[in-house]
């Protein structure tokens, strides 16, 4: 006849290559000869949570802490499952009473930190790692942690020096290099950020993410030819972000590459990305090549996403301008400076069209605008001499 101790051990065995169904069984066995047994009431909690049963993972931790209540491991094990599945609450129930049994065990104090986190209560989360590193300086988990809270407060002095920190004791860690880049960058020190950022390609030339941060550090720094070179490298390692065709775009256009620019912007658009901003680009490279209606229907799917903005109302405008439609000029431009937008240019063409309407005084009037702001525009002057103006 099989004991109890058999039915545990087949049960463990069972655990350990991941037969849950099994364990389950051989658990039960045993816990019909013995069901006040908390210890295999925990195995058998852990044998659902491991098929993805919680719960009855639940249950079982909750039966074996009614059996003996002081159990601080299976306190802290209902703890991260209340907290996995979503219940911060009764996942902080549980860590505090880990903590009231024992306020030295690190597992609770950890896990505690660490739910904090996720609830994006930042204090409470640096209170908890800086009690654990107290204790242990050196550990790189939670210096690490304490970093990332940082960075997401946006405090990046501090995430870097719990960067740096985990360097010293892990030098070669791509990850953390690139992060400490990424700080770096967010504190304008450009030169330990590409430090960092070559440090983790060095260890990972295959880092697509690096390759991506450094072209980008490389566009705010204005090295175009080095920021492409980055950028089309992150391309060829299949970086998988809108964002480096936005900035390549606004790169390529920098440098006058006007067909390269349209290129890429055009790929954000075929991946749907493309925001209010990105079909602007589109629709000024458009006009710049002269291709007026593709312009047009860039500043019109802007004008859909964005429908207050006056730039896009006054881009519109010179379309319509150059395609010599002046009724839909003149309607866009007045949205444009409707809107609080003041403009020499538009001025000086409402002063065009009004004297196409026969309108002379609307002409004077709009002229005059745009000489306040272009006083530079000796065509206006001269047209205002000829209407007895300035």
């Amino acid at each position: 006849m099989d004991t109890v101790q058999d039915h545990i051990n087949l049960g463990l065995a069972f655990t350990m290559s991941k037969r849950y169904d099994q364990a389950i069984k051989e658990f039960e066995k045993a816990l019909s000869i013995n069901e006040d047994d908390a210890e295999v009431r925990t195995f058998l909690g852990n044998a659902y949570v491991y098929k993805g049963n919680y719960d009855d993972g639940i249950k079982e931790y909750e039966k074996a802490l009614k059996i003996n209540p002081v159990n601080v491991n299976v306190i802290i094990k209902l703890g991260k499952l209340y907290a996995n599945m979503g219940n911060f609450d009764k996942g902080l129930e549980q860590y505090k009473k880990a903590l009231e049994i024992n306020k030295n065990d690190i597992q609770a104090r950890h896990a505690l930190g660490d739910l904090y986190a996720k609830m994006e209560k930042p204090i409470d989360a640096e209170r908890e790692y800086r009690a654990l590193l107290e204790k242990d300086p050196s550990n790189i988990e939670l210096r690490f942690k304490l970093g990332y809270i940082f960075e997401s407060e946006k405090k990046y002095k501090e995430a870097a020096e719990e960067y740096e920190n985990v360097i010293k004791i892990n030098p070669k860690s791509p990850g953390i290099n690139s992060m400490l880049g990424n700080v770096y960058r967010e504190l304008k020190m450009f030169d330990k950020a590409i430090e960092h950022y070559n440090k983790a390609v060095v260890i990972n030339p295959r880092d697509a993410a690096v390759a991506f941060n450094l072209g980008v550090l490389y566009f705010e720094k204005g090295e175009y030819q080095l920021a492409i070179a980055q950028l089309e490298l992150a391309k060829k390692s299949k970086f998988r972000n809108a964002e480096i065709y936005i900035i390549l775009g606004e790169v390529y256009s920098k440098i006058g590459k006007k067909k390269e620019a349209l290129e890429e912007y055009k790929k954000v658009a075929e991946l749907g990305a493309a925001d209010a901003e990105t079909h602007k680009a589109l629709g000024f490279i458009y006009a710049e090549e002269d291709q007026l209606d593709e312009a047009l229907g860039e500043y019109q799917k802007a004008l859909a996403i964005k429908k207050d903005d006056p730039v896009i109302f006054e881009n519109i405008g010179h379309i319509f301008y150059r395609k010599i439609q002046y009724k839909e000029a003149k309607e866009n431009f007045l949205k444009s400076i409707d809107s609080g937008r003041e403009s020499a240019d538009v001025f000086y063409k409402m002063g065009n069209i009004s004297m196409k309407e026969n309108n002379p005084e609307k002409a004077k009037d709009y002229w005059t605008k745009s000489l306040k702001l272009n006083p530079e525009n000796e065509i206006i002057r001269k047209n205002l001499k000829l209407l007895g103006g300035a």
